[in-house]
């Protein structure tokens, strides 16, 4: 039998800097595939006893790769005196130490268990203003994307379903201003969330007619900023699921997509260093993965009934994270079995990203803004603040190997691209990062009207 995670090793990849499209079609055709949607499959049959048995031998092949093949992970079990065979369950992971991101943006490389040239990057601002980018193997992209079809599949979705595509895309600066691109052979519409304004509307209509969308993924503030517009303008769009992802959902942004599109919210959560993954069933429990990652769920000191998620990734061979701090919260979990009986964990709300809402010099709505600031190196932490509509501040606190004018060219591009031409932005260099009410540092915000 072919082991889960065989196909790590010199397996085709997409080039570095290709598109979205171009590593979704490799994705779809790799050879794992087929491997990864029967072992999805099984997990979601099996007793909570056999899951529970297959996780944690996936977990001891992981634990043993990581202090053989990461240099951060045998200086780990090194110096801490741990025998990395004494890890033999879950429940065993509480002898190791946690990781968190300073470690990886410190020490990336060092964390990487094969050569950096069959992976790719993936990175993000988060939502604490503090960047990080871990590389992911083709396989462990694949396992992704079947984990999250197969949530699709309880909802009556799958990947052939052709859906409505919306985040941060910025191909309107590569066209001719069109904010939406068709690519069928991915069944999906890719529509701007940076260009979503009642001026592109009839566009963005006449592509919807035209393509034949079943469902709809994306961001939910830019979903419920499109459905809005829709409302404004006294259309419904009737589709079979909302599929969500990268942000809390609120009430009101929930009852309006209900609204305009009448279907199921398909709702999961992850994290840029893909650790561990959750996501609600018909019967609206979110339930955790447990054949993706472990999750633990550790007490936030003086904060009753809040626990910080902290995840073992069980798919990435290429970068191994074991006790990673994601800085997410969660609440406690319902008491109840879930009537779909699968016999994946349950979990409580989950308190991950929350951004506000910018506003483009034209007045158009910038959903998710910190995606403007993702891709910068040598920065320990990165934060965008709104003063007002069109004038933005990107505040940087400075890291190893910073350049001032690289970053300055790099925030200045992507500002242009993703929000558009016309905007002010300052650079700010900080030595730490803050919010106006102390709280959790919030990688992007408004500060003004």
């Amino acid at each position: 039998m072919i082991g889960w995670g065989e196909f790590d090793r010199g397996t085709p990849m997409a080039p570095r800097g290709a598109g979205v499209d171009v590593k979704h079609r490799l994705r779809r055709a790799h050879p794992y595939r087929s491997i990864a949607r029967r072992q999805l499959a099984w997990a979601e049959q099996a007793t909570p006893a056999e899951l529970a048995d297959r996780r944690d031998r996936r977990l001891r092949a992981q634990v043993r790769w990581a202090a053989r093949r990461s240099p951060f992970y045998r200086e780990m079990f090194a110096e801490h005196g741990i025998d990395p065979r004494d890890i033999r369950t879950a429940a065993d992971l509480v002898h190791l130490p946690t990781t968190d991101r300073v470690s990886v943006t410190d020490r990336r490389a060092d964390f990487c268990a094969l050569p950096e040239r069959l992976m790719w990057p993936a990175s993000s601002s988060g939502t604490s203003g503090r960047p990080v980018t871990v590389m992911r193997t083709p396989a462990s992209s694949v396992y992704e994307l079947c984990a999250q079809e197969r949530q699709w599949r309880w909802f009556g979705l799958d990947a052939d379903t052709p859906r409505i595509v919306l985040r941060g895309n910025d191909f309107v600066a590569d066209t001719d201003g069109s904010p939406v691109r068709p690519l069928p052979g991915n069944r999906q519409l890719m529509v701007s969330s940076f260009y979503l304004t009642p001026d592109h509307l009839p566009a963005i209509l006449g592509a919807v007619d035209d393509f034949g969308p079943q469902a709809i993924e994306g961001w939910p503030s830019s979903i419920a900023v499109l459905a809005g517009l829709l409302a404004d303008a006294g259309h419904t769009l009737p589709l079979r699921g909302v599929i969500t992802s990268s942000e809390v959902i609120g009430g009101p942004a929930r009852a309006l997509m209900a609204s305009v599109f009448d279907a199921p919210i398909v709702d999961h959560y992850g994290q840029t260093e893909r650790v561990v993954m959750t996501g609600n069933c018909e019967h609206g429990t979110h339930h955790v993965f447990d054949d993706y990652g472990v999750l633990e769920q550790v007490p936030v000191p003086g904060v009753p009934d809040r626990w910080e998620i902290v995840g073992s990734s069980l798919h990435n061979r290429g970068f191994p994270l074991l006790r990673y701090r994601t800085g997410d919260q969660v609440g406690p979990a319902p008491d109840e079995p879930c009537p779909c009986g699968r016999p994946f964990g349950r979990i409580g709300t989950i308190a991950g990203r929350a951004e506000d809402v910018f506003t483009a010099a034209d007045g158009r709505a910038l959903p998710v803004p910190s995606t403007v600031v993702d891709d910068l190196v040598g920065v320990r932490g990165v934060q965008i603040v709104q003063h007002r509509a069109g004038d933005f501040e990107v505040r940087v606190v400075p890291g190893g190997g910073w350049d001032a004018e690289v970053t300055d060219r790099q925030v200045r591009r992507n500002v242009d691209r993703m929000f558009g031409p016309g905007q002010r932005v300052t650079i700010t260099t900080l030595d730490t990062l803050s919010t106006p009410d102390g709280g959790k540092v919030k990688s992007a915000y408004v500060v003004g009207v």
